[in-house]
This record gives C-alpha cells, sequence and structure tokens, in this order.
C-alpha cells in the first residue's frame, strides 16, 4: 500500500518541478533578471546569490543555470542592462546641436544622475568580474569621445592630448565624483552640491571660460 502511494507523490513533486520550469522557460531569462534587479537592490552584489533568485521566480535551483553560466554571468547580464541605460542618457546629451560645451556639461549631470538613480547598477557595471569584458560597456564612452573632440576643434581644451586619453581623463573625473557622492564622501566634508554645480565648477577647471 505505501509504495501505491509513495509513486504517485513523487511523480507529482517532480512534475511539479518540471511544470514550473518549463511554464517559464519562454521568458526565464527575463524573469531572472527582473528578479535580480530586485534583488540587487535589496542586497547589493555581496548578497546576490543565484539559489535565492531562483526561489523568488519559483524555479528549480539548477534552472538559471540555463541561461547563465553562474552568477557572475547574471550581475554582468545586469551590468549589460546598465549600460544600455547609461549609453541612451550619455547619447541623448548630445543629442542637441548647442555645441560641445553644453555637450560636456550635460553628459556630467548624466553620469552624476545615473550613478544616483540607479545605484545599485552602478555598483556592479565597472566591476570585473573574472576577467570577463564588459561588450556593452565601450560604446557608451563614445558620446564623450565625440563631445571631447569637438570641444578641442572649438579650441575649449587643449589640442596636445589625443582625444581618447582625454576623454578618458574626464570620464574618471565624472567618475570619482559620482562615488564619492555616492558613498558619502562629499557630504560627510561638507562638499556636497547640486549636480549642476559639481560639474560646472569640475569644467571650470578644464574649459576656456566662454
Amino acid at each position: 500500500m505505501n509504495g501505491v502511494n509513495i509513486g504517485p507523490d513523487v511523480n507529482v513533486v517532480n512534475m511539479s518541478a518540471t511544470h514550473r520550469d518549463s511554464y517559464h522557460h519562454g521568458d526565464l531569462r527575463s524573469a531572472l533578471l527582473a528578479a535580480g534587479r530586485e534583488l540587487l537592490v535589496e542586497r547589493g552584489a555581496a548578497g546576490f546569490s543565484l539559489s535565492e533568485l531562483a526561489r523568488r521566480v519559483g524555479v528549480s535551483t539548477a534552472a538559471p543555470y540555463r541561461h547563465f553560466a553562474d552568477r557572475d554571468a547574471l550581475l554582468d547580464a545586469l551590468g549589460d542592462e546598465g549600460y544600455g541605460i547609461f549609453g541612451a542618457a550619455l547619447l541623448a546629451a548630445i543629442a542637441v546641436d548647442d555645441g560641445p560645451r553644453a555637450w560636456l556639461h550635460r553628459i556630467g549631470v548624466a553620469y552624476l544622475d545615473f550613478a544616483r538613480d540607479h545605484a545599485e547598477l552602478f555598483e556592479i557595471m565597472f566591476a570585473d568580474r573574472a576577467g570577463r569584458p564588459a561588450l556593452a560597456g565601450p560604446p557608451t564612452f563614445e558620446p564623450l569621445v565625440t563631445a571631447v573632440a569637438a570641444a578641442q576643434r572649438d579650441r575649449l581644451l587643449p589640442d596636445d592630448q589625443p582625444v581618447p586619453s582625454l576623454a578618458r581623463t574626464i570620464w574618471a573625473m565624472l567618475h570619482g565624483l559620482a562615488v564619492l557622492e555616492a558613498r558619502g564622501g562629499l557630504s560627510k566634508l561638507g562638499l556636497g552640491a547640486p549636480h549642476e554645480t559639481l560639474v560646472r565648477e569640475a569644467f571650470a577647471l578644464m574649459l576656456v571660460p566662454g
């Protein structure tokens, strides 16, 4: 009698897990990324785990591995989503034809705004996990390169440095401001200010007055 009862019960359990996984199969990757974003907000990268993610999505702990090799691969995919949002914001900063000075200012503000508004993504986007390249990352650098090249042509920036090198220096300056603000370093020292002000004052040290 026990054998008769146990067999169907085991099948029901197995079928239930299979059904959950197959139900999500068509959109499992999207579901994992959406839940991963929420988990990232709650716990940060340090508290991120695929097993917890699977539990939240309602699939077996093995199911996420159909789409992501490991935890870091999923974090990289979330980082790529961040680069998409980030890149769109930086492109929008140079969409209006009002000159490189305005472009650089808007790029700076967009950089700081993104770091504040998408802190959970900003935290992981620039981290090197197992030497994996961020394929979605390099294109986000191009709007700044465009703005710097235009600023050099208009003699707003020195032309004795290669455009990529100068753009990298500006990027580092903006990133430093973003990280200091995110970690409370600016406010702790009484140096905090609105993003517009931080960017304007930073570029005042670099751009020819005008």
